[in-house]
């Protein structure tokens, strides 16, 4: 996770400080259709012994809007599942479901290129169904996403087709829906998305 990490922001940082960018592929006006997935499987030993195993899938449809140039409001739904199955135990699971608002800045010059970088920063509110053990959760409460920041790179294809990948951080109150509950992440997306305009 860690090269990924590192390799990702060595592309944003070549590619904010290059000369050649796309000169309208951020104009007033365009609209961004698309959306990223993140995705992850774990598996946990204790002093060598299996414990556990997990996963956890999430969808990020979206659209955004250039409300000036280069700078995007991007309005995003998350839909999440989360599962854990200790060794000789019942699966706990959640099925989330939420909403992040996003502004994104993208570093585009004058010379035309099919790389773009941008940055982004955005809060969020995600509600929480799920099961402990078989049993249904109840009271689970609604955790706050703030901030989801990080950096970003889109790759034109075509002329409105795009591959975009994000290096994103959040934190998270109410985490899992469990009160007190403060988490964490570090993560990729990464995803598609269509230029309408």
């Amino acid at each position: 996770m860690k090269k990924v990490a590192v390799i990702m922001l060595a592309i944003f940082v070549v590619a904010a400080f290059s000369t050649a960018f796309a000169q309208d592929k951020t104009a007033k006006g365009q609209i961004e259709l698309g959306g990223r997935v993140s995705f992850y499987m774990t598996s946990e030993k204790y002093d060598g012994e299996k414990v556990g195993s997990g996963s956890e899938f999430t969808l990020y449809p979206s659209v955004g809007y250039f409300i000036i140039p280069k700078l995007e409001l991007e309005p995003t739904l998350l839909i999440n599942s989360w599962s854990w199955k200790p060794e000789g135990g019942e699966t706990s699971s959640r099925r989330n479901f939420g909403g992040l608002l996003n502004v994104a800045y993208h570093f585009e010059r004058a010379t035309p290129s099919d790389l773009i970088p941008f940055v982004f920063l955005g809060v969020g509110m995600v509600s929480h169904s799920g099961k402990n053990n078989g049993e249904t959760v109840e009271d689970l409460k609604t955790t706050m996403i703030l901030p989801d920041a990080g950096v970003g790179i889109k790759y034109f294809l075509t002329e409105k087709g795009v591959l975009r990948a994000e290096l994103f951080y959040q934190r998270l109150d109410k985490a899992e829906g469990v009160d007190k509950l403060t988490d964490t992440n570090i993560g990729l997306r990464a995803g598609i998305s269509i230029f309408l305009k």
